[in-house]
Order: C-alpha cells, then sequence, then structure tokens
C-alpha cells in the first residue's frame, strides 16, 4: 500500500514541461496586470475608491497589505503612488526574471507575496479568481523549489506538485458539485437562465432569445454542470474518461468567460485544468522528456 501511495504521489509520469508551466503562470500574470492597468490607481493610488482604513477591518492583521509600506517608505519621501509604483516594477521585474529563469526559486516567492499583497489591499473588491491566481503563484514556488536541487531530485518533486494541483482541483469541483446539488436553481435549471440575464452582454442574450422556447436545453446544461463537477474526480483518473471530461471543463469554464465575462477566472482554471492534466491529451512538444518509470501506478492507469 505504502509502495503504491508513494508510486502516486512520487511517481515520475509523463507531465507538461515544467518550463513551459512556469512561463505560461508568468505570460497570464503579466496579462492580468496589462488588462487592469488603467484602473489601478483607482484602486491602489492616493484616490483609490476603497480607502486603506475601510479595507483593513476586512483583513486579519497578519495579512500583508500594501499599508505596511506606505508608512515606512514615507520616511524616504515616497508617496503612497510612487509606493506602489515600486511594487508593481517589482512584480514586473521578478515575472520577467522568472521567464529567464534567473534565480526562480526566490522572484517565485516575491511574486507570490506582491500579488498576496495586493490581493489583501483590495480585499472587498476581490472575489474567487483573485485566489485561484495567488494559489497558482503558491504552486509555481513549489515548481521553482526544485532549481534549488540537481535534476534527479527536481522530477519526485515535480510529480508531488502536479499530484497536489491535481487532488486540489478534485476537491474544488467536487465541493462545487456538492454546493449546487443541495440548491434548487441548478436543479431545475434557473442558474443557467439567470447567469444570461444577470451577467450576459445584451448581444449574447439577444442571440439567445429563441433559446427561452426550449427551457429543457437550460436543465440540461445545469445537471450536466452538476454532473461533471461532482464526478470530476473519478472522470479525470478514468482512461476512457479522461479526455473527453477535460475538454468538457474547459468548454465550461470558456463559457463562463463568455456568458459571464468573468475572464480572469475562467483562464485561470483552464490554465490550472492544463497544468494538472494537459498531459492527456498527448502533445508530444508540450511533454516532459524524462523516461516512464515502470511501477504500478502506470501499470494501472492512474498517470
Amino acid at each position: 500500500m505504502k509502495t503504491t501511495i508513494d508510486n502516486f504521489i512520487f511517481g515520475n509520469f509523463i507531465s507538461v514541461k515544467k518550463e513551459l508551466v512556469i512561463k505560461m503562470i508568468a505570460v497570464f500574470a503579466v496579462v492580468n496586470v496589462l488588462v487592469i492597468l488603467p484602473d489601478l490607481f483607482y484602486i491602489f493610488g492616493e484616490q483609490s475608491i476603497l480607502q486603506e482604513a475601510v479595507n483593513e477591518r476586512y483583513v486579519f492583521w497578519y495579512q500583508p497589505v500594501l499599508g505596511w509600506f506606505t508608512g515606512i517608505f514615507a520616511y524616504i519621501g515616497f508617496t503612497k503612488n510612487m509606493t506602489f509604483l515600486f511594487f508593481l516594477f517589482l512584480y514586473g521585474i521578478s515575472l520577467v526574471c522568472l521567464w529567464r529563469n534567473y534565480k526562480r526559486p526566490l522572484f517565485a516567492i516575491i511574486v507570490w507575496f506582491l500579488h498576496f499583497m495586493f490581493v489583501n489591499s483590495t480585499y472587498l473588491f476581490s472575489y474567487g479568481a483573485d485566489y485561484f491566481v495567488s494559489f497558482m503563484l503558491f504552486v509555481n514556488i513549489l515548481i521553482c523549489a526544485g532549481y534549488l536541487f540537481n535534476e534527479e531530485s527536481r522530477k519526485p518533486l515535480y510529480s508531488y506538485v502536479i499530484r497536489f494541483l491535481q487532488l486540489h482541483l478534485c476537491l474544488v469541483y467536487f465541493f462545487a458539485g456538492i454546493g449546487k446539488a443541495i440548491g434548487t436553481d441548478w436543479l431545475d435549471g434557473n442558474a443557467i437562465w439567470m447567469v444570461i440575464n444577470t451577467y450576459t452582454s445584451s448581444t449574447v442574450v439577444e442571440g439567445s432569445i429563441g433559446l427561452v422556447s426550449y427551457p429543457v436545453i437550460f436543465k440540461i446544461l445545469a445537471w450536466g454542470t452538476v454532473a461533471l463537477e461532482l464526478f470530476y474526480p473519478i472522470l479525470m483518473y478514468m482512461k476512457k474518461t479522461r479526455k473527453v471530461t477535460l475538454v468538457l471543463v474547459i468548454m465550461l469554464h470558456a463559457g463562463i468567460g463568455i456568458f459571464m465575462q468573468f475572464y480572469t477566472f475562467a483562464v485561470v482554471m483552464i490554465l490550472l485544468n492544463l497544468i494538472a492534466f494537459g498531459h492527456y491529451f498527448n502533445w508530444k512538444s508540450i511533454l516532459s522528456k524524462e523516461e516512464e518509470m515502470p511501477n504500478l501506478q502506470l501499470e494501472t492507469g492512474v498517470a
């Protein structure tokens, strides 16, 4: 039993290349900032919509916020805007260092800490996507930690990180499915109709008006979403269903991006799924070239 568990967690299985994963995360983090760049000073600047004193009432004392540093930097003549620009510049430089493979373990920690600080500094504006980005950057720390060791030691660590991410996603989707299943809106299809009418742009709504005559479509989509999330942990580890499940999950989050306009959430969840299970597509150009070890994990088709 212990051997089976060890092989499952630390076994050397084919996965998406570490280098590609780190660069995908770095690119996403850059784009995520650029998208909201015009609004950043309304969020973090001196004339920000949300005042520090109000925000910090909802944040635990030990959670880092930008306010920790504005007072310190004021002693050297930095305004709040200048302090924010300094950390934003440091965030960008750290992402470049990740891309260039320069002291990756150090800069992975800096990137995660700064993003975590920015999220805490806008607690009342943040939502699930921001915390999933923080989680992805934490996973990136674990991946980059492998560069502290030799090549042989990196393999089991990277395998552990991928399994950790896979199991985390299994828990996330399973409990998301549980939450939907114990309610009524997802079982009668109203949730899908509410999403279209509440979050969707007028152009998409006008194009879907004809679906009103076929309410069964909304029920099928709602039931399918609940079933996909509930059985995600099982379907992802069955050879016959893993590929189609991954495609359906990507379609689900693409739909969230299109219909709910939660673009950051949609992209980060697609990215996490591709990092964890993208090797199921068997794209040889993006897979690690490490040879598979003949262990129980591979014989039983778990990898």
